[in-house]
């Protein structure tokens, strides 16, 4: 075999021609796209176990801020620490006598509360706050001995995470 054929015939033997180029680059699209079909879903999935301890922590930050407050207005913040119940003065009405949140001094002054964004490390997730009168606890006591606290926290996208707790006159 002459030197200018061997040449040639090594030359042919080192490449991939254009159809198998094109082969294999329509093979590793296809398979590319089957993989983040897969994958794509999960990572928008991956974001909402943080949404919901975020979530958690800002709805106990706040039930703990509502519950730190004494049970009504016309409870005692000093001794002898006389409830309303005992004193038979408890508020008919429910929500702020003060009129900033700085001031709030017992759980009824929550009612109502309503904050869209919560700022600092909980922006874009806002509130609610809704305080009742709930005699089903406790069928010997009177109808104003229970308050319940519903504290329902909206995350970024929407979803809601509730909470709720009882504030007794103790």
């Amino acid at each position: 075999m002459p030197a200018s054929d061997l040449a040639r015939n090594s030359r042919r033997g080192a490449g991939f021609t254009l159809i198998e180029l094109v082969v294999g680059i329509v093979v590793f699209t296809i398979s590319l796209s089957i993989i983040l079909t897969l994958i794509v879903p999960q990572a928008a999935q991956t974001a909402e176990p943080l949404r919901q301890v975020k979530a958690a922590k800002l709805g106990q930050s706040l039930m703990n801020e509502v519950l730190s407050r004494s049970y009504d207005e016309n409870s005692d913040r000093s001794p002898p620490f006389q409830t309303c119940t005992e004193k038979g003065n408890c508020s008919t009405s429910l929500g702020a006598e003060e009129g900033s949140r700085n001031e709030f001094d017992d759980v009824d002054d929550y009612n109502g509360l309503v904050v869209n964004d919560a700022g600092g490390i909980y922006a874009g997730y806002g509130y609610t706050i809704d305080v009742e009168y709930d005699s089903s606890v406790d069928a010997l006591s009177s109808a104003n001995s229970y308050k319940r606290i519903d504290i329902v926290v909206i995350a970024p996208n929407n979803q809601n995470y509730a909470f709720s707790a009882y504030r007794g006159s103790y």
